[in-house]
């Protein structure tokens, strides 16, 4: 009887290891990218709106432009000179400014206009 409990001791013991372990190594994971990387376009942020869509920030050579991309097309909504949300006490300018952006696509895609 004792032996039964410290094998399942053991087994719950090792499925946390092993869960442990999986969790530390997705998370190192999703900061890894395979394959080739760019010298000059950097991938800012990105915010995923559908499995398909989103809205993504990249900065090329030394200014940041602000995208939209769907299954089959991608769209320039805005371009900066200056990091947006870097800068101290611009936050809340990027913030209004892609608020606005956003409004006028979704505002754009109700209608059924194409810009």
């Amino acid at each position: 009887m004792g032996s039964y409990f410290v094998q399942i001791f053991w087994s719950f013991f090792v499925l946390v290891l092993l869960l442990a372990g999986l969790f530390i190594l997705a998370r190192y994971l999703k900061n890894f990218r395979i394959g080739f990387k760019s010298r000059y376009i950097e991938i800012i942020d990105r915010l995923p709106l559908s499995p398909k869509a989103g809205l993504v920030l990249l900065k090329v050579n030394d200014k940041y432009y602000f995208a939209g991309y769907g299954e089959d097309n991608v769209s320039l909504l805005d371009t900066f000179e200056n990091p947006p949300a870097e800068i101290p006490g611009y936050g809340n300018v990027f913030e209004s400014r892609l608020n606005q952006k956003i409004s006028e696509v979704v505002g754009q895609i109700k209608s059924g206009i194409k810009k």
